[in-house]
């Protein structure tokens, strides 16, 4: 990703461009379908909803994703989710 600096370059990277949607896509559906509720309920500062939505909208709705709304994901929340993950599992350790 360090040669990616802009959504016009996310698109243009088509094979890291997939990677990225998949493990997106698999984040989602691990998250929705592995995690209890209460689980959830528990860490409601993840946007749990938004995303499940996120891989609703990349398996449903392809298309019509658009690579800077995807970029923005990778570039600005991503590293929050993974802050925050990385806090649960220190406290769950």
């Amino acid at each position: 990703m360090s040669k990616i600096k802009s959504a016009t370059d996310f698109d243009i990277q088509e094979m890291t461009k997939d990677a990225v949607v998949f493990n997106l896509l698999q984040i989602g559906e691990l998250s929705h379908r592995k995690l209890t509720d209460d689980f959830k309920n528990e860490y409601k500062d993840i946007p749990w909803h938004h995303i499940y939505g996120l891989r609703n909208k990349i398996v449903h709705d392809y298309d019509h994703i658009h690579s800077n709304i995807l970029f923005e994901t990778i570039t600005d929340d991503l590293q929050v989710f993974v802050n925050n993950i990385k806090k649960i599992l220190g406290k769950n350790l």
